[in-house]
């Protein structure tokens, strides 16, 4: 009797030492968890779905596809001149010199200035000057830009001289064609008309024939006189 009674002591402990080694992360005895055989979580491949037909796009790896690149549009020539009564400065004009070499052995070329002055002008409140030193007797100056006009047929600009006189010191100088391949220099402009042929303002007219497509307008002023001058143009149009 004795022994039978040790015996059951001996299964109920047992039963209860079971019962304490259950999981402690709340799995049910019989049940076992194994954390090192769990699998390595991954993050899915991402894709897109069209809303349409319900196809899935692969992402963009960044891999350039061949389709070119179309070439910007080039800006459109303008019609009109720009700033032609030079009140934004020398804004859409560019700057051209033909000098030749100071007198003596240097081959620097001689002085010239150019930018606008308000102290006069025919047009608006600023106007174009030109300055040369006429030391080696020639000498030109001028201000360009590209235009594509319609139907007209004379360039306008107006010249300022402080007196009328008799000795030819300063000559405009215009342009109006095609850009030559290697650019403007002297021979190519009309210097038939002098600066100080008046006094005050006067406008100086040009026949011009434009063509198809565009064309360069130059307008600037020649020194043919072995002094210093400094001239004053405005108000450059096409009619």
């Amino acid at each position: 009797m004795e022994r039978r009674r040790f015996l059951f002591g001996t299964a109920a402990a047992s039963t209860a030492l079971l019962a304490g080694c259950s999981s402690s992360d709340g799995s049910t005895p019989g049940e076992t968890t194994d954390e090192s055989d769990d699998p390595e979580t991954t993050a899915p491949e991402e894709t897109t779905t069209s809303p349409d037909d319900g196809t899935t796009t692969e992402p963009d790896d960044g891999t350039p596809d061949d389709t070119p690149t179309p070439d910007p549009e080039p800006p459109e020539t303008p019609t009109e001149i720009r700033n032609g009564s030079f009140e934004d400065d020398l804004s859409a004009w560019t700057v051209g010199r033909d000098l030749p070499s100071q007198p003596g052995d240097s081959e620097e070329p001689v002085d010239s200035s150019i930018g606008t002055t308000s102290g006069r002008a025919s047009d608006g409140s600023s106007a174009l000057r030109i300055g040369i030193d006429g030391s080696a007797d020639d000498g030109t100056v001028w201000v360009k830009q590209t235009v594509d006009p319609e139907a007209v047929s004379t360039l306008r600009v107006d010249g300022y001289s402080e007196m009328e006189s008799f000795n030819t010191i300063l000559k405009l100088a215009t342009y109006v064609g095609p850009e030559p391949e290697d650019g403007l220099t002297e021979a190519d402009f009309d210097t038939t008309e002098k600066l100080a042929d008046h006094e005050g303002w006067k406008t100086y007219e040009y026949d011009i024939d434009a063509g198809d497509g565009p064309v360069v307008v130059a307008v600037g002023l020649t020194i043919v006189w072995e002094t210093g001058a400094t001239g004053v143009l405005d108000n450059v149009r096409l009619e």
